[in-house]
């Protein structure tokens, strides 16, 4: 990993990944996972490759982050949504980068879903849940403003759910 001065910020490069069956880049992607999640097992990691939206490199061109998203039917919500998820290498942990990395990958859903599946199908928005103990403490807004994302609810476990809704989404 690249070192750089405390204080200063990365220059960070957004890759899109979304259905691209790309051997290389799946190889730097998973190299993020394992070091950071050593126990993942490989049906997983095979699973999640497939549902990159973005990756993010460094300066070096290792990959520091990544965005994934796939299409789940939410029973409440009686509709398909994109289940997003985001991972950022602690090294990398930057105020506003994962509001970056979730704008980009939502505005890119949002580009697509009229195209992306069949048309019953299709997506209206973006569902996550929100496992960061520090987020669900302090980020207590019902609307995050860099997102948009609105609050919805828990999990029988406790954490938060959010959505966002695509502009001219139907339910």
């Amino acid at each position: 990993m690249s070192q750089r001065r405390e204080g200063t910020k990365p220059e960070l490069v957004f890759e899109n990944l979304w259905k691209k069956n790309d051997p290389a880049w799946h190889a730097r992607v998973q190299q993020l996972w394992r070091k950071n999640f050593p126990a993942m097992p490989e049906q997983i990691l095979s699973e999640r490759i497939h549902q990159v939206v973005f990756a993010v490199t460094n300066e070096t061109g290792e990959v520091v982050a990544v965005s994934t998203a796939y299409r789940t039917y939410i029973e409440q919500l009686k509709n398909f949504l994109y289940g997003f998820r985001c991972f950022v290498d602690p090294a990398y942990r930057v105020p506003g980068l994962t509001t970056k990395i979730l704008v980009r990958t939502r505005d890119w859903l949002e580009e697509i879903h009229t195209t992306d599946g069949a048309e019953n199908e299709r997506c209206i928005g973006v569902i996550t849940m929100v496992e960061n103990e520090r987020l669900m403490k302090h980020r207590t807004e019902a609307v995050w403003r860099g997102s948009g994302m609105v609050y919805i609810g828990n999990t029988p476990q406790g954490k938060h759910l959010r959505v966002y809704y695509f502009k001219k989404a139907l339910i």
